[in-house]
């Protein structure tokens, strides 16, 4: 249901999608910020563009395509490969990952700004 709504409207240009209350109040970017265009533009075939709109999705494409051949191959075959998304390294780097984007996506000179949606 919520995706055929990103599928019909596009956020930037319909007020019936939530605005980032991190960016309301403070003026930054979150990490999230720019994921409903993003979404938006995916769904209509412009990779690039979503990905213009937020980076990080590409991060988090990668996990969840990932867990789900991990998930597949550890089911189907009746195989017990280890998720490295399950060890607490791989964690803490995805977080330092996110907390970076957060930062970079807000300084305002190239090519950090290309960063930001």
């Amino acid at each position: 249901m919520v995706l055929s709504l990103f599928f019909m409207f596009d956020p930037s240009s319909f007020t019936i999608f939530p605005k980032c209350p991190f960016h309301s109040i403070t003026g930054f970017h979150c990490p999230g910020c720019g994921s409903q265009r993003a979404i938006h533009s995916f769904m209509h075939g412009n990779l690039a563009q979503g990905f213009q709109h937020n980076f990080i999705i590409l991060l988090l494409l990668i996990v969840v395509v990932y867990d789900a051949i991990v998930i597949t191959i550890n089911k189907g075959f009746k195989k017990q490969y280890f998720n490295l998304l399950h060890h607490p390294v791989t964690t803490k780097s995805v977080l330092v990952i996110i907390i970076l984007f957060w930062i970079l996506r807000n300084v305002n000179f190239y090519p950090f700004n290309l960063l930001s949606p």
